[in-house]
């Protein structure tokens, strides 16, 4: 959610700083749309309250996973919702998001159109959520190309650069122990997986083959069943002892299809250290951002360079939004008196007293 960005813009506009131009990669491009939209404060009372479960809601909306495990729908009716229907043109700050077009490679810098559906393209995580259709273009996270994308702002020809990134370092999650745990975890799985797909498909066919002919049969009897219960004699009793019983009997003996089908979805408690597709492609673009933003700060180092230490708070992570947001604020506090300092010679250099 870019917790560590809000607190840093909120640091920057509070001591008279704000930004004539922003651009922004994946969280990046979401909080940078949020304050060119006014609306930074509503943003971060939001996400400081924010629970896990609470965060599932608005944008967890799962889809047969062929380009993406999440369909989108929800977090762009979120964007939508929080910044209505604004133009990037008609914000009072330049802007720009910036994506990656998935059949070229380009970065994409999108500074016109629709602000929502050009934040939605900058944070569509690749294989999280589907490509963006938008601009001609499928586009995914800004991020997989260019997620310091200290290059696109030169572009508009700043006064001064300031960056903040968000990867100074890898992750410390994984302690030695725990690595030998999920390489362990991975190794023994090894087998079982390989006998998985042969294994599940034989126990669902002699399942349903045990079970569909009494299941049919049950369905057939229903009607004369419930005829023959239903006489004139006990009519109006419907909810006497005997039907009530009748019905249980009848539940408890299709139960065990039921148990059938709940052992074949039941995950192996030797799976707890194994990583999800969901870690493992987070933990590809923590690798990526890191290395990338490495060599963008050899090339172009900016002039002001902020570093919140959140490389171990997990991108899904909402509910330390607080937590990031308190440590881009300190980390932004520790700028103050080097960017007043630039403001100053440039200023005296210029005879302007507001850098751009």
């Amino acid at each position: 959610m870019g917790g560590a960005h809000v607190g840093v813009l909120d640091v920057l506009a509070g001591e008279g700083f704000r930004p004539e131009v922003i651009v922004g990669s994946s969280a990046g491009a979401a909080v940078g749309a949020v304050f060119a939209a006014g609306k930074l404060d509503e943003f971060a009372s939001l996400i400081s309250d924010m629970s896990f479960i609470k965060s599932l809601g608005l944008y967890v909306d799962p889809v047969f996973p062929y380009s993406g495990l999440l369909a989108g729908n929800r977090a762009r009716a979120f964007l939508r919702e929080l910044l209505g229907d604004a133009a990037i043109e008609d914000l009072p700050v330049k802007f720009a998001a910036v994506a990656t077009d998935l059949l070229t490679g380009e970065t994409v810098a999108i500074d016109s159109g629709p602000l929502a559906d050009a934040v939605m393209a900058s944070i569509a995580i690749p294989g999280i959520f589907r490509p963006v259709v938008h601009m001609g273009r499928l586009l995914t996270d800004g991020g997989v190309s260019d997620p310091l994308p200290i290059d696109i702002l030169r572009n508009y020809a700043p006064d001064i650069v300031i960056a903040c990134n968000l990867h100074p370092r890898m992750t410390t999650r994984y302690s030695q122990a725990n690595r030998r745990k999920i390489v362990e975890a991975e190794r023994s799985a090894r087998s079982l997986d390989d006998d998985l797909a042969s294994g599940m498909i034989e126990r669902v066919i002699g399942l349903v083959k045990s079970q569909i002919p009494s299941t049919g049969e049950v369905l057939k009897a229903l009607p004369r069943a419930l005829a023959e219960r239903l006489t004139a004699e006990n009519r109006g009793a419907i909810l006497n002892s005997d039907i009530v019983k009748w019905l249980r009997e009848t539940i408890d003996e299709k139960a065990t299809f039921l148990d059938g089908i709940k052992e074949l979805a039941t995950v192996r408690p030797a799976e707890k250290w194994r990583m999800s597709i969901v870690d493992i492609i987070l933990n590809v673009m923590n690798i990526q951002q890191y290395q990338k933003n490495r060599l963008m700060l050899k090339y172009e180092p900016p002039d002001i360079l902020i570093e919140p230490d959140v490389v171990d708070i997990a991108a899904l992570e909402f509910n330390k939004s607080a937590l990031a947001m308190e440590e881009g604020r300190r980390k932004a506090a520790e700028a103050v008196v080097e960017l007043r300092r630039l403001v100053t010679r440039w200023g005296g250099q210029s005879g302007r007293s507001d850098p751009k």
